[in-house]
C-alpha cells in the first residue's frame, strides 16, 4: 500500500550550534575592537587639543598681521581676558589695540574630564604675543626662541604630541606620538 507522506522543504532557520559559534566569533571581534577604539578615542581627543591650539595660533598671528597691532593667545578661563592662567582650563585670543581695551577674538574651553589631555608650556610661558609684524618677541623662558606647549593623556610620554613656537612667530606641531617637532624626545609631568 501506497501512503502518501506529505512533501516537507528545506528548513529554515538556525541551529544551536550556528547560532553559537556566530555568537563566539562576534565575542572575538569585540575583544579585538575595543581595546583599539579605546586608542582611537585617546588619540582623537589629543589630537582636536593639538589642532585646536594650532589653529587658535595660526589665527592670532593672522589677526595680528591684518589689524597691524598686537594681538595675544593667552592661557586660562576663557572671558577673564588674559589674567595668566592654567593652559589645562583653555585659552583666549585677544587684541590690544593701542587706543582702546583689549578686545576678546574667540576662545577655546577644555573640558574639565578625566580623559582630557594635559597641556603644559614647557617654557612656563601663559601667553604668546604676536605683534603686528607677526612676530613673538617676548617669548620669554624659552631656550633659542623656541617654546613648547606639550599635550599629554593618560598614556604619557609616548603618545604625547608637541606644538613648537618660535619668535619668527613660525607654529608647527609634532606628527610622531613622544617626539617634538624637532624629533627630540617629549616628557610629560
Amino acid at each position: 500500500m501506497n501512503t502518501l507522506r506529505a512533501h516537507r522543504g528545506p528548513s529554515s532557520g538556525f541551529t544551536l550550534i550556528e547560532l553559537m559559534v556566530t555568537l563566539a566569533v562576534a565575542a572575538v571581534l569585540a575583544a579585538i575592537a575595543i581595546p583599539s577604539y579605546r586608542t582611537f578615542m585617546l588619540n582623537v581627543r589629543r589630537d582636536s587639543v593639538v589642532d585646536a591650539l594650532v589653529a587658535s595660533l595660526h589665527y592670532a598671528r593672522n589677526q595680528a598681521l591684518n589689524l597691524d597691532q598686537n594681538t595675544t593667545l593667552c592661557a586660562g578661563t576663557p572671558g577673564i581676558s588674559c589674567t595668566g592662567g592654567a593652559w589645562a582650563n583653555g585659552w583666549e585670543v585677544v587684541t590690544s589695540p593701542a587706543s582702546s581695551t583689549s578686545v576678546l577674538l574667540t576662545t577655546h574651553v577644555l573640558q574639565a574630564a578625566s580623559t582630557v589631555p594635559l597641556l603644559r608650556s614647557v617654557g612656563g610661558n601663559t601667553s604668546f604675543t604676536f605683534n603686528g609684524t607677526g612676530l613673538v618677541p617676548s617669548l620669554a623662558g624659552a631656550a633659542g626662541g623656541n617654546d613648547l606647549l606639550v599635550v599629554c593623556d593618560a598614556r604619557g610620554a609616548v603618545a604625547a604630541r608637541a606644538v613648537e613656537i618660535n619668535r619668527a612667530g613660525y607654529i608647527q606641531s609634532s606628527v610622531t606620538p613622544g617626539a617634538a617637532p624637532d624629533t627630540t624626545a617629549l616628557t610629560c609631568p
